[in-house]
């Protein structure tokens, strides 16, 4: 066999060896970037009755993630809570006419891309669970549960919030006085706070403006 047709075959033999190179190189990357774990979380909550949406995040351009869960119309419970918490990637919690009692919000501290969590007209939500969001960078909390009263002291732990922005908090908030201004000041990010229905009066929104004049206050 003549070198002429020997140097096509070689080159040929050599472009196919890199292929298979480069080809095996983009498979293990596939694999081992593989959320399989985020995957089965997001398909037992599914099965719980939860909507999941998933996006593709700019550290993992190939694979979706499950970024935001919803439900509308049901009970949370504690092993629902449990799940939920195990999705790292999870950006955005948002439900509507739910029975919250169950809600733990133990292990939260997993999610550290959570910015949204929103409860719309649920009954029974635990309260004293709220001050576990500061272990996220939580921006925006906005809870509606009219049957649940709310004083100054559930209030408290908010002064350790540290990426807050928007605040709603629609509870039965008669027992929520000017007292409890004094906690949102304290929030260097705050932009808006709403604490409708409650015993806030102007003279107080006065005062907390005075120091945070950089706070719309919804409170009437």
């Amino acid at each position: 066999m003549s070198k002429e047709s020997t140097s096509p075959t070689l080159k040929w033999i050599l472009i196919a060896i890199i292929g298979l190179m480069v080809l095996g190189a983009v498979l293990f990357v596939l694999y081992a970037t593989y959320p399989a774990e985020d995957y089965h979380v997001a398909r037992k909550l599914q099965a719980r009755g939860f909507d999941i949406v998933y996006n593709v995040h700019d550290d993992s351009w190939i694979w979706q993630r499950p970024t935001h869960v919803s439900g509308s119309d049901q009970s949370i419970t504690t092993d629902d809570s449990r799940l939920i918490f195990q999705l790292p990637r999870l950006y955005a919690l948002l439900f509507l006419r739910c029975d919250a009692s169950g809600l733990n919000l133990e292990g939260i501290e997993n999610c550290q891309e959570l910015t949204h969590f929103t409860f719309h007209s649920v009954t029974r939500f635990p309260v004293s669970e709220l001050s576990k969001l500061t272990a996220t960078p939580v921006n925006y909390v906005s809870v509606q549960s009219r049957n649940v009263h709310l004083n100054d002291s559930d209030l408290e732990e908010f002064a350790k919030f540290t990426h807050l922005e928007t605040i709603y908090l629609e509870f039965n908030n008669t027992g929520v006085t000017d007292a409890c201004l004094e906690y949102f000041e304290k929030i260097p990010t705050l932009k808006e706070l709403g604490l409708p229905k409650s015993s806030i009066t102007q003279e107080g929104v006065e005062e907390f403006q005075k120091k945070r004049p950089d706070v719309k206050v919804y409170f009437e």
